[in-house]
C-alpha cells in the first residue's frame, strides 16, 4: 500500500481517534478541511429532560400519538389461550384487567425509557417470590410504576445466569423504605439502548419519544408560522404624499392613526374604503405556494422517527395513483407483530407464571397463547378466513391428524359456538371407544345374487379385500352417526365397490340412520335382509 492510499489514524488530546479515509478531491475541496461536511458530527443530546417529554405528551397530540398508537394497536386484539381452562384464565384477566395495566405499563415505558408492573401477591415483598406457593386467588393486584418512582439497587454484575443480570437486585418506590426483590417486578422495555450507555441510565432504556422531538417540534413550528401567515394573507398599503413629514413632526399622529382606523373600519363594515385625492391604495396578497409540500414533507419525518404510517399517526391518504396504503399498513402491522414477540411476550410470560396459578391453582403444561391477528378484515374476507379455517379442519379431521373434540376445544376457545365443555367431553369419550366397539356384525361374504337387472360393474366372483371391508365399515358407522344418510351411503358403496346399487341398498337397510344399533346379537344374512 503506498503512502497516499493507506488509512490514516490520528489519536487526538481527548483520546478519540480521528481516521481519515474516504472520497477526497483536492480541486472541489470535497473530504478535505475546505469541505464544511467534514465538520458535521453527531453529539448526545439530553436524556433526562423528563419535563419536556411530559410537556409534550399531555399538551401535543402528535406527541401523544407517538406514544399510544404503536401500544394500542399491539394490544387492542389482544390474545387467546387453546388450553381447555382458557375461559377460567380471562376471567382472572378481566379481575386484574390486564390488558389494560399492560397498555399503560408500556406506555409508560416508550415515555420515560422504562416502566413495569409489581405482583401483589400473599408474600412478603422483600423476599424472592416463589412462584410454585401461588395458590388460588393469591395475585391480589398489578400495580404500574415507571421508572421515575422506582429506585434500584445493589446491581447484579456478577452473575450472568441470573435474569437480572445487569439489573437492580432490589428496588424501592419513590418516598418510601420498603425493599421489593425484583423477582416481584416485571420490566417493561422501552427504546434499545447501547450496553454502556444503558448502564450510565440506570440499566433503563430510551424513551421513544426523545427520539422523535425534534421532527415533532420542526412540523409544530412549521404549522404555527403557516397559521400565522394565514393572518397576513392580504397586506393593504395606501401610499399618502408628505405622510412621513407628517409623521416626524409629531403634532399629527394621533390624525393619521385615526384617519387609517377609520379607513380600515369602514372597509370591515361597509366594504367601503374612501381616500383623498393624494393617496393610492394597494393591496399585497401573501403567497402560500409550496407551503403544503413543505408542511408534508416534515410529517414525513415525524413518521419517519416514530416508525408509524402516515396514514395511522395523521391520517393522511398516502400520495401516489392507486396507493391506498395497504403496504404501508401491512409493514406497520409486521413490525408490530415482531415487537409483541420480543418485547410483549416474555412480559405478559412471567407475569402468566403467576396469574394462571392464581386462576387455576396450578400451571398446566400445555397453556400456550397465541396473540390475535392485528388487522381488521372486511365481511367478505372475514368469510373467506372462516371457511378455509373449517376446511383445513376437515382435511385434518380426514387425514387423522386430529379429533372432532379438538376441533371442538378450538371453536370453544374462539368463541365461534356456544360449545360447552360437557359436550367436547361426551365427543371425546366417544373418539376413545374403539372402533366398532357398538358396530353390528354384518357378514358381506354372501353370494351375490345373479339378476338380469345387476349392474353390468357388479361381478360376483370378485370378493371384497380387508381394505375394501373396513372401507366399507366406516360408511355404515357414518350412516350410524348420522353423518349421512342411507341413500348417500348407498351410492357410495355403488360407485366405490364392485356391486350393484341394489346390493348397496340391501347393505345399509339394516342400519338406522343416527342411531346406534342394539349392542347384544349380530345382524347376519343376505343382502336382502332374510335370515
Amino acid at each position: 500500500m503506498s503512502e497516499d492510499t493507506k488509512m490514516r489514524l490520528r489519536f487526538t488530546a481527548d483520546g478519540s481517534v480521528l481516521m481519515r479515509d474516504g472520497l477526497r478531491n483536492v480541486v472541489s475541496g470535497m473530504g478535505t478541511d475546505r469541505d464544511m461536511r467534514s465538520f458535521s458530527k453527531f453529539a448526545y443530546g439530553i436524556y433526562q429532560d423528563f419535563a419536556e417529554l411530559e410537556a409534550a405528551y399531555s399538551e401535543n397530540w402528535i406527541a401523544r400519538q407517538v406514544i399510544d398508537v404503536p401500544v394500542d394497536d399491539a394490544t387492542r386484539e389482544w390474545r387467546s389461550f387453546s388450553c381447555k381452562e382458557a375461559q377460567e384464565i380471562q376471567r382472572e384477566e378481566k379481575r386484574l384487567n390486564l390488558q389494560g395495566v399492560t397498555q399503560e405499563a408500556f406506555k409508560w415505558a416508550g415515555l420515560y425509557g422504562g416502566a413495569g408492573v409489581l405482583m401483589i401477591t400473599d408474600q412478603p415483598l422483600d423476599a424472592p417470590l416463589d412462584v410454585t406457593k401461588i395458590k388460588k386467588g393469591s395475585l391480589k393486584r398489578l400495580m404500574v410504576l415507571d421508572r421515575m418512582l422506582l429506585a434500584g439497587q445493589r446491581y447484579n454484575v456478577t452473575d450472568p445466569l441470573s435474569p437480572n443480570y445487569m439489573l437492580p437486585e432490589v428496588y424501592r418506590v419513590a418516598g418510601g423504605v420498603q425493599e421489593i426483590h425484583h423477582s416481584h417486578f416485571v420490566r417493561a422495555p422501552g427504546a434499545k439502548l447501547p450496553l454502556r450507555i444503558r448502564m450510565i441510565n440506570g440499566g433503563w432504556d430510551d424513551s421513544q419519544l426523545r427520539r422523535c422531538m425534534e421532527d415533532i417540534k420542526d412540523a409544530v413550528a412549521a404549522k404555527g408560522g403557516i397559521a400565522s401567515l394565514i393572518q397576513e394573507a392580504n397586506v393593504d398599503i395606501i401610499q399618502k404624499e408628505g405622510l412621513a413629514e407628517a409623521l416626524g413632526s409629531g403634532d399629527m399622529d394621533g390624525q393619521v392613526a385615526e384617519r387609517y382606523r377609520l379607513f380600515g373600519m369602514m372597509k370591515s363594515l361597509f366594504r367601503l374604503g374612501l381616500l383623498d385625492s393624494s393617496e393610492e391604495y394597494h393591496r399585497h396578497p401573501a403567497s402560500f405556494g409550496g407551503l403544503g409540500e413543505v408542511l408534508r414533507s416534515l410529517m414525513e419525518w415525524v413518521s419517519g422517527a416514530a416508525e408509524i404510517p402516515m396514514t395511522r399517526l395523521f391520517g393522511v391518504q398516502s400520495k401516489g395513483i392507486g396507493d391506498s396504503g395497504e403496504g404501508d399498513s401491512r409493514n406497520y402491522y409486521s413490525a408490530i407483530g415482531g415487537r409483541q414477540e420480543a418485547d410483549y411476550r416474555p412480559f405478559l410470560e412471567r407475569i402468566d407464571e403467576v396469574l394462571i396459578r392464581s386462576a387455576l391453582g396450578n400451571m398446566p403444561d400445555d397453556c400456550e397463547f397465541e396473540f390475535n391477528p392485528l388487522s381488521q378484515p372486511s365481511d367478505t374476507e372475514l368469510a373467506q378466513q372462516e371457511l378455509g379455517f373449517a376446511n383445513a379442519d376437515d382435511v385434518r379431521l380426514q387425514q387423522g391428524v386430529v379429533r372432532r373434540s379438538q376441533i371442538m376445544r378450538k371453536l370453544q376457545s374462539q368463541g365461534v359456538y356456544a360449545i360447552s365443555d360437557e359436550e367436547i367431553e361426551a365427543q371425546a369419550a366417544l373418539e376413545r371407544e374403539p372402533i366398532g366397539a357398538n358396530e353390528p356384525d354384518l357378514d358381506l361374504d354372501f353370494d351375490l345374487p345373479d339378476a338380469a337387472g345387476a349392474a353390468a360393474s357388479a361381478d360376483p366372483d370378485e370378493s371384497l379385500n380387508g381394505a375394501q371391508v373396513t372401507a366399507m365399515l366406516e360408511i355404515v358407522a357414518r350412516v350410524r352417526e348420522g353423518q349421512i344418510t342411507r341413500g348417500t351411503a348407498a351410492k357410495l358403496i355403488a360407485a366405490s365397490f364392485p356391486l350393484s346399487i341394489d346390493q348397496a341398498e340391501d347393505i345399509v337397510s339394516e342400519v338406522r340412520e343416527g342411531v346406534a344399533l342394539p349392542e347384544e346379537g349380530n345382524v347376519t344374512g343376505s343382502p336382502d335382509g332374510s335370515e
